[in-house]
């Protein structure tokens, strides 16, 4: 018999499931990911391969099964960032999105 404790459980985790997936299609869009949709699926493949493991044998790991949940949203946000910033050249001078862009290296004298 299932107790309540675990429908619980698989009702809170399939909405968060489709929480992070609807979260990773819209930003993939705005921020313009390709293929947002794939992107999406992804994050509800790695998740709830996560969530139906945890539900599914009696002793799983939870650091592997941490693993596989974050694989999906970690690996979009790798894609992401790599779309923001993958063309600009590096500057060893100054970090990314933080103060002294092409500002500061201006009033650098040269060496």
């Amino acid at each position: 018999m299932v107790s309540l404790q675990v429908i619980a459980v698989a009702v809170v985790g399939f909405a968060i499931v489709l929480g992070g997936a609807v979260a990773v299609y819209r930003d993939a869009t705005r921020v313009g990911v390709s293929r947002p949709a794939l992107w999406a699926g992804f994050v509800i493949v790695t998740s709830g391969s996560g969530l139906a493991t945890y539900l599914g044998p009696p002793d799983v790991p939870i650091p592997g099964l941490l693993v596989i949940v974050i694989a999906g949203p970690a690996l979009y946000l790798f894609e992401r960032d790599d779309v923001k910033h993958g063309d600009e050249p590096a500057d060893p001078h100054a970090l990314p999105d933080g103060p002294g862009g092409e500002s500061s290296s201006e009033g650098r004298p040269d060496e």
